[in-house]
């Protein structure tokens, strides 16, 4: 069985009588350095079951290995049921979580376009929060909603009717995509770079400058691909 060797510890310090959870390779001699500081409850030490309200479990992933897997689902099935109780008992009828969303927008929204009336200071107060959870839930790896929740945000201290109804939107969408896990895989993965295209930029014949006395690098490099402009003429507001 193939392993990762990526290692999570979960135990509790007395300073501040809160969990702390450590991930690297030899999680054991991190927290014994850590104890002398912070006096850990060492008796605590252990694989952890959940943190700051995700799951953590081991994972088998396709390519056989076992990594440390954590998900939101418990937390986000939680925040949808409050958003829609809360809704229902405290906006007024026209706001109303979806039965169906498919995806996180709907079909050929476009928030910077959203000329509907802006919200009053309650119901913007409730916008705001509704984006501060989602932040959280995209951390936790819910990137099928990153660019939707970025593109409200832009809008988060003076939001529309529009936009409330959209993000009333993305929080039905996760009560019906709940159950995604973000794995922490550590074997380097195979890229086909006859894939990406070599764009040529134009700097000439230049290279990066390195600090002499720069820290020497360890590990594997890491690779960045990129698409440029992937949403050409998707500004419908300032294009021409």
């Amino acid at each position: 069985m193939k392993t990762s060797t990526l290692n999570i510890y979960f135990t509790l310090y007395h300073s501040f009588i809160k969990p702390l959870l450590t991930t690297w390779k030899n999680s054991d001699s991190v927290l014994k350095v850590l104890n002398m500081v912070f006096f850990l409850k060492l008796d605590s030490v252990g694989a952890p079951n959940i943190y700051l309200g995700a799951k953590l479990k081991l994972t088998q992933l396709k390519n056989g290995v076992w990594a440390w897997g954590i998900s939101l689902s418990k937390y986000v099935k939680e925040e949808v049921k409050n958003c829609k109780d809360y809704v229902f008992k405290h906006f007024p009828p026209q706001y109303r979580l979806p039965k169906m969303a498919p995806n996180p927008f709907p079909t050929k929204y476009e928030p910077r376009l959203d000329d509907s009336p802006e919200l009053d200071p309650d119901l913007a107060s409730c916008f705001q929060s509704l984006i501060g959870i989602m932040r959280w839930v995209v951390k936790f790896g819910f990137i099928d909603i990153g660019t939707e929740v970025s593109l409200l945000s832009s809008h988060y201290t003076l939001p529309h009717e529009g936009h409330m109804d959209t993000a009333l939107h993305i929080t039905a969408y996760l009560g019906i995509c709940h159950n995604s896990r973000l794995c922490m895989d550590l074997t380097y993965p195979d890229i086909d770079d006859d894939q990406f295209p070599v764009m040529d930029w134009n700097y000439g014949d230049v290279t990066e400058p390195i600090p002499p006395n720069a820290t020497k690098t360890l590990g594997k490099p890491v690779e960045v691909h990129m698409f440029v402009d992937r949403n050409h003429a998707g500004d419908k507001q300032t294009i021409l």
